[in-house]
């Protein structure tokens, strides 16, 4: 699948396609890692931040995930890695060592993650978790994505993120300045929109991902302020 085969249109026809469908959950995933900040600031775990790593996991369909995790991950968000306010700020895409600095945050995720606790190196999930928190500057990374981006199946995770980086910022970055197709859902960035069209493109339109019915639940639970 290239994606530099879609116009502008389709392009936009896949994301206002995928945002009708999904929306509501994106929505209720940025209100979580959005109100996450202060703690990951503040070098502190939350049920915010714990919350967000579970509903990732959950939403996301990524299997093989200890209940656990969901603290261990949480702690290891706050206490291992270094938070900045900056860091959340948009950058483009296009900056010198995007793709070294986001292998490793997610490196560094996973292996502080094993320090807490948890028992795999869970790849897949600290890169979508570290999606949702940096989605300027994270790419999403699963077997999905590594088949669509034609990395080698044999690679092992540090090497197969690598070339999922350099390979999704490279396509991000043709189009860093075009932002009429990546729709109005937050967040709006490149890489955010890129995922949404390459998944949509790969066959996510024939529906078989899980619709949540209510996702703005676990923000009510949490007592957060909906955007």
């Amino acid at each position: 699948m290239k994606l530099d085969g879609y116009s502008d249109s389709q392009r936009r026809a896949a994301v206002s396609s995928f945002n009708a469908r999904y929306g509501e959950m994106e929505q209720a995933l940025w209100c979580l890692s959005v109100n996450s900040r202060a703690s990951l600031l503040a070098g502190q775990s939350s049920p915010v931040v714990e919350t967000l790593v579970w509903t990732i996991k959950s939403w996301w369909g990524v299997m093989g995930v200890r209940s656990e995790t969901k603290v261990q991950m949480a702690r290891a968000l706050a206490e291992s890695l270094t938070w900045s306010p900056e860091l959340f700020d948009p950058v483009p895409c296009h900056q010198q060592a995007a793709a070294q600095d986001a292998s490793e945050l997610v490196a560094l995720l996973v292996r502080s993650s094993i320090d807490h606790g948890v028992t795999r190196r869970e790849y897949s999930l600290a890169s979508k978790v570290m999606h949702w928190l940096l989605p300027w500057g994270v790419p999403v990374y699963d077997s999905f994505v590594r088949g669509v981006l034609g990395v080698p199946a044999s690679w092992d995770h540090p090497q197969a993120y690598r070339m999922v980086a350099e390979k999704t910022f490279a396509i991000a970055s043709e189009v860093d300045g075009n932002s009429d197709w990546w729709g109005t859902v937050e967040p709006v960035s490149p890489l955010r929109a890129r995922d949404k069209l390459m998944w949509w493109a790969g066959g996510g339109d024939a529906g078989t991902a899980a619709e949540v019915r209510d996702p703005w639940r676990v923000i009510r639970e949490l007592n957060l302020r909906r955007p």
